[in-house]
């Protein structure tokens, strides 16, 4: 599946993974080995190689977005990780055999009602059909394809939901949860900050001589180089591209769906429940019940919201008065959407009979259809024109600048002119990349600016995808051997560095000898700070994590108590002066936080069981089709 379902909340862990049974690739290998064109086979149920792959190239593709421009794409190609998105496939695909087999089944009332909730195919708040078209489509999937997708995915949910809806948290023990959380300690602060302690030390030429003896490794300055280099991406390629104003009427034309927002219609509808498939005595009977809510309407249409709150048997609408929202032609089932758009608006239909049942509806509001003008889309066309045509530049030229570099590798001027792209000039970078925060640069080409040809003889170096569709080849221009700073060079840093050392250690020395006078009951002048409340649920801000930690830990059996705690800053002494109680929870939190816990539990337990169908399973894999030895 896709980024876009991703965001939904309904079947996120569905679609990319089953809760946290993700990449737990090494199971694999345990798998029989099979042959044929199918990557797997898990109870019968096939993974064939298209789907593999479309898989495959989803997961890269996210995988890249996700971690930018500095990913390596090697990564994306080894066997790990395509080992790692079968064995997620593998589990989709034991659940969906155990849902099969534990006979769930999904109705198309179901599909539709979580199709039309996915936000990323929603335009104004409403359902947009193109928009649905138009998003599949980037994602080279079809409606029928998606929806089988998504109705095998709602499947497995609802396997997944009886696994696990025995786990629960009893109010008692939130409770007694809930009261360890709130309670809060009060406390006070002595601060013993090691800045505080600098002017009072001194280092000597011998410690600073010691110091940098035994810390050569701490100044030694990496190799780096200077290079040139090339970028061949669509947006490098996009200036080249020319679009006259012939090219922006013949695209307008070619594609009015882009440009024009189709008729929507606003409907709201009671629904009278009752299987295709039904006895006829059920069917009479829903129906008998329709015509009577449609009499009731007759006499006060006003009635509508109140009796479709009342009666109707569609949960996704029943509270909002029935309401279904705006909606393009051809969403709906045929006979509810030919009654809604042969209706005009205010208007109230006959019970109309579809799979679900029997459909009282209204016809709220019309929404005509509009189309914008080639003057008002002028700019966007021509963005996409150049934006299309650089994408072909780019595929068409890409072997092509992979061999000029290579080639002609005494320089990278012959690709540029042949490419009409611009040879850039980074600054100082070192093997990991530091330096240029401009230089685009990835581990796979980092390392072939450090190879040997590329250092010693200065030659070009392959053109490197550094990220999706950005090709990079560079070529050194100067190169810098690493080296160790001389200790005059550095001398300063190390004073600095020795009298932070002993002023921390004079600072903790001192907020010691006071902790102990205070533990023993002796009396001490100490400067206080303010008292402060902590909590397991939260910390004043800028107190040290270490120190709310001990704070917590501490006895206090007996206040005042007293604990120290040496911080990156100084070392802190506290005095816990009083307890205070959590107030009472109320029922909703209580309940919420029990669920908050059962959550936790729910997942192991999902966990265990798809454990236990792995172990019963038949499971058999073409390894060769996955992770070929000769990666």
């Amino acid at each position: 599946m896709f980024d876009f379902v991703d965001k939904h909340k309904k079947i996120v862990h569905i679609i990319f993974g089953l809760v946290s049974l993700t990449f737990v690739f090494w199971g694999v290998q345990s798998y029989r080995s099979m042959g044929g064109n199918d990557v797997a086979n898990v109870n019968g149920l096939k993974i064939g190689a298209g789907e593999y792959d479309a898989a495959l190239h989803q997961q890269q593709e996210r995988m890249r977005q996700s971690l930018g421009a500095g990913a390596d794409s090697s990564i994306f190609d080894s066997p790990g990780f395509k080992l790692a998105v079968l064995e997620r496939m593998i589990q989709q695909k034991l659940f969906l055999d155990a849902a099969n087999e534990a006979g769930i089944a999904v109705t198309d009332q179901q599909l539709v009602e979580m199709i039309r909730k996915i936000p990323a195919f929603q335009k104004d708040g409403a359902f947009s059909n193109d928009r649905y078209v138009e998003l599949l489509r980037g994602q080279g999937l079809t409606p029928v394809r998606f929806e089988e997708e998504v109705r095998e995915d709602l499947a497995r949910q609802q396997l997944v939901d009886f696994v696990t809806r025995d786990s629960f948290l009893s109010g008692q023990s939130a409770k007694l949860f809930l009261a360890m959380l709130g309670e809060q300690r009060l406390v006070s602060e002595a601060d013993f900050d090691q800045s505080a302690y600098v002017s009072k030390q001194a280092a000597s030429g011998a410690e600073i001589a010691k110091y940098y003896k035994d810390h050569e490794a701490e100044f030694r300055v990496p190799e780096m180089v200077k290079v040139q280099y090339l970028v061949l991406s669509p947006e490098a390629l996009e200036a080249q591209v020319g679009v006259t104003e012939d090219d922006v009427k013949k695209y307008y034309a070619a594609h009015p769906a882009e440009f024009s927002a189709p008729e929507e219609r606003e409907a709201s509808h009671i629904l009278i429940a009752v299987a295709k498939d039904a006895p006829q005595a059920e069917i009479d009977a829903a129906k008998a019940k329709a015509l009577q809510i449609e009499e009731d309407l007759k006499k006060d249409p006003s009635k509508f919201a109140e009796l479709a709150k009342q009666y109707s048997q569609d949960p996704g609408s029943a509270a909002n008065g029935g309401s279904l929202g705006f909606f393009k032609r051809g969403i709906m089932v045929k006979p509810f959407d030919d009654a809604v758009f042969s209706m005009k608006a205010g208007e109230i239909s006959s019970p109309v009979r579809t799979d679900f049942g029997f459909h009282i509806i209204r016809l709220d509001a019309v929404k005509p259809e509009k189309v914008k003008t080639i003057d008002e889309v002028h700019d966007e066309i021509v963005h996409e024109i150049r934006k299309q045509e650089a994408g072909k530049k780019f595929s068409e030229s890409a072997d092509g600048f992979s061999n000029k570099v290579y080639e002609q590798s005494g320089s990278l001027q012959p690709a540029a002119d042949a490419y009409k792209l611009q040879v850039k000039e980074s600054g100082w970078i070192d093997a990991s990349g530091n330096g240029d925060a401009e230089f685009p640069s990835s581990p796979k080409l980092l390392k072939a600016i450090f190879s040997p040809d590329s250092l010693k003889k200065k030659q070009n170096t392959e053109a490197v995808e550094v990220s999706a569709n950005v090709l990079v080849s560079a070529r050194v221009l100067q190169d810098k051997p690493a080296f160790t700073k001389p200790q005059s060079e550095v001398e300063e840093d190390i004073r600095k560095r020795i009298l932070a050392k002993k002023a921390e250690d004079a600072a903790v020395a001192e907020g010691k000898e006071l902790l102990a006078k205070l533990q023993s009951g002796k009396d001490a002048a100490v400067s206080w700070k303010d008292q402060v409340a902590v909590s397991r649920k939260s910390a004043p801000p800028g107190m040290d994590p270490s120190v709310a930690q001990a704070i917590l830990r501490a006895d206090v059996k007996t206040l005042p108590a007293y604990v120290g705690v040496d911080t990156p800053q100084g070392y802190r002494v506290v005095k816990i002066v009083k307890l205070v109680a959590a107030p009472q929870p109320s029922g909703e939190e209580v309940q919420g936080f029990g669920k908050k816990i059962a959550g936790a539990e729910s997942e192991q337990e999902l966990a265990s069981y798809f454990m236990s169908l792995k172990s019963r399973a038949k499971i058999t894999v073409n390894r060769k089709l996955v992770a070929p030895k000769s990666e």
